[in-house]
């Protein structure tokens, strides 16, 4: 059986991994210049007041090449999920359905519990493993590059980072089979399957993964050297926004509040920062008297590993239920 898997499943194999390893080998050639570069400007030793540096090394090392090399990487990891459910997973059982060759199939003397097991353990361990080798390589080279922009938390490209592509290849994998199963067309199922990832993959960091940690919360007062950004309304209203606490953190909710705990919106003095008053600075200090305070709940970057693992965790977790429905499917209701 396992070598049955092999042979029909061997070119996928092949071109997956010939694909990894094209993707490992550009990013080992380049990545030693870029680190070089990341250390000779010095962002890679700074821990505060960092912009300057990060931009001065995003410009040299924002290169033709780099940049392409960045968007493969990381699509490649935030496409996977998708192309391995697709491909893979969704036409799995749904072919066999579809064109009645499971007849044949399990009426030998392999079980249909066997195949099923010996097809999910194999394809969906060559999707496991492809993916941790991509990330593993990508993550590595792409960290200079992430310290200098959004940080390791950006809800962009955290899930094209660390361990979690393992759980979602491994979860379109599944969710593609069982899909497969159930509808027995495989273009229904190919559609149905890459429309679940879609909403899987925008679900869960916006919707799960903060809830996988407790986050920190914060209530400073108002300093004027902190703010960010600063909005003035033509009725004197204002909106005022300030730096977290600490650097790369995932900001949930960040307010301004009166003395009256209310987000604080104004009105303030036009003489003071209206259109004609002394500028930004004469507008900031205003603000510093008015016993303003900052309110911030956000989940600091020293736990990036600890929401990977716990996102891995969940995901595989889920992995492993559909693997179960598709064996007790294919038992009990395939006929």
């Amino acid at each position: 059986m396992i070598w049955l898997t092999w042979r029909q499943f061997r070119v996928q194999a092949w071109v997956a991994a010939a694909f990894a390893l094209a993707i490992a080998a550009a990013l080992a050639v380049t990545g030693p210049h870029l680190f070089d570069l990341y250390q000779s400007s010095g962002l890679a030793d700074c821990t505060t007041d960092c912009a300057d540096l990060a931009e001065n090394f995003s410009v040299q090392a924002g290169t033709t090449l780099n940049a392409t090399l960045y968007a493969v990487g990381t699509g490649a990891l935030l496409l996977m999920p998708a192309l391995v459910g697709v491909f893979w997973g969704a036409p799995l059982v749904a072919r066999e359905l579809e064109t009645g060759t499971h007849r044949l199939v399990w009426n030998q003397t392999v079980s249909r519990r066997r195949w099923i097991l010996t097809k999910l353990i194999g394809i969906g361990g060559a999707a496991a493993v492809t993916a941790a080798v991509i990330s593993a390589v990508v993550t590595w080279w792409t960290a200079p590059l992430d310290d200098a922009n959004v940080g390791p938390l950006g809800q962009e490209l955290f899930s094209a980072r660390g361990v979690v592509p393992v759980g979602y290849a491994t979860l379109g994998f599944m969710a593609g089979v069982l899909i497969g199963m159930l509808l027995r067309r495989s273009v229904a199922a190919m559609a149905v399957t890459l429309l679940a990832i879609v909403l899987v993959q925008v679900a869960v960091p916006y919707f799960v993964r903060e809830h996988l940690t407790t986050p920190v919360t914060s209530s400073t007062a108002f300093d004027p050297a902190k703010i960010e950004s600063l909005g003035i309304g033509s009725d004197n209203t204002i909106k005022v926004k300030m730096a977290l606490p600490v650097e790369e953190a995932w900001e949930l909710s960040n307010v301004t509040t009166g003395p009256d705990g209310e987000e604080y919106t104004g009105p303030v003095d036009p003489a003071k920062c209206g259109r004609d008053a002394g500028g930004p600075r004469a507008c900031e200090r205003y603000l510093g008297t008015l016993n303003l305070t900052q309110k911030a709940s956000y989940i600091p970057v020293d736990r990036f590993w600890l929401l990977q693992w716990r996102e891995l965790g969940l995901l595989l977790a889920v992995s492993a239920l559909l693997a179960v429905a598709s064996i007790w499917w294919i038992n009990r209701k395939v006929a």
